[in-house]
């Protein structure tokens, strides 16, 4: 997750300098000559974008009526904010929030992949069912570990049917899973909790695999179940290949989670009238473009 610092004034810098520069700067309502130049060596010399604006704040703002807030994470965003009031701020620790979308499917160049097992149709559409959607600040994190954060808990009452061979823009504005608000900072790891029972009455009018929950349409129209190994109830990943080896939720912002399916390193494996799905994904992250 990311970090949080607060830092607060105190009236004590203000009594260490020379009583002729405290006197001026407040009998004249302006900045001493020697506090400006002392502001400006001090931006002067931060290297860091962070710390130098982190600096000037400390330099030139008031004492004992500041309170400078920022969430550091280098590599993937940072964010740095102050307040000033009389009466002095509250500078105690809140939780920030930031939101995120999910979207999943292919690439626009994805086309139609074969089935491993025999030299017949195409696989033109593979629709999986997820029923829940979770992220984990761990990337070692077991499904039976604790503090795993839902994402979507509509999927939870209602299913999701998405078509991993579709556009996963296309996806996401036939099957939204909405954007969640959650915790801001860094995530490792993402788990998509698979349907296991067969849709309800209700979901069956939309269902394009009828009472299975996953299935494959072939380029001849036929519709086979489609199985996961056993090994992978669930369909979890790390972002080990993002910047920062994470996911980065920045406060008050969004971010969009595009988990893009990898048909070259997927595989789909005739079993009987059945197919075996072993799915890949490929994480990308999309930031909204920064205000210059």
């Amino acid at each position: 997750m990311g970090r949080a610092a607060y830092l607060r004034f105190s009236q004590k810098s203000a009594e260490k300098r020379p009583a002729s520069l405290r006197s001026s700067g407040q009998a004249e309502g302006r900045r001493h000559p020697a506090t400006a130049r002392g502001a400006a060596v001090c931006c002067a010399t931060t290297s860091s974008k962070l710390l130098l604006i982190t600096a000037c704040l400390l330099c030139g703002v008031g004492c004992n009526n500041t309170c400078i807030s920022g969430s550091w994470n280098p590599g993937a965003g940072s964010t740095v904010t102050g307040k000033v009031s009389s009466p002095p701020p509250s500078c105690s620790l809140s939780a920030a929030n930031g939101i995120l979308r999910v979207e999943i499917g292919a690439t626009a160049e994805t086309t139609a992949t074969p089935a491993s097992g025999w030299a017949g149709p195409r696989v033109a559409h593979l629709f999986v069912t997820v029923a829940g959607l979770e992220l984990h600040s761990s990337a070692l994190a077991s499904d039976d570990a604790l503090g795993w954060q839902p994402l979507a808990p509509e999927p939870l009452i209602h299913p999701v049917q998405v078509d991993l061979l579709a556009d996963a823009h296309s996806n996401s504005s036939s099957a939204p899973f909405g954007d969640a608000l959650l915790p801001a900072g860094m995530y490792r790891q993402i788990r998509l909790r698979l349907a296991s029972q067969p849709p309800t009455e209700s979901a069956l009018e939309t269902s394009r695999c009828g009472r299975a929950p996953h299935c494959a349409v072939l380029s001849d129209g036929q519709v086979r179940p489609l199985v996961f190994p056993p090994s992978r109830p669930h369909l979890r990943m790390v972002f080990e290949d993002l910047p920062g080896r994470g996911l980065y939720v920045p406060p008050d912002s969004m971010v969009t989670l595009v988990l893009e399916f990898d048909r070259d390193r997927s595989w789909v494996w005739r079993s009987g009238d059945s197919l075996v799905f072993n799915p890949v994904f490929r994480p990308n992250v999309q930031r909204p473009p920064e205000a210059d």
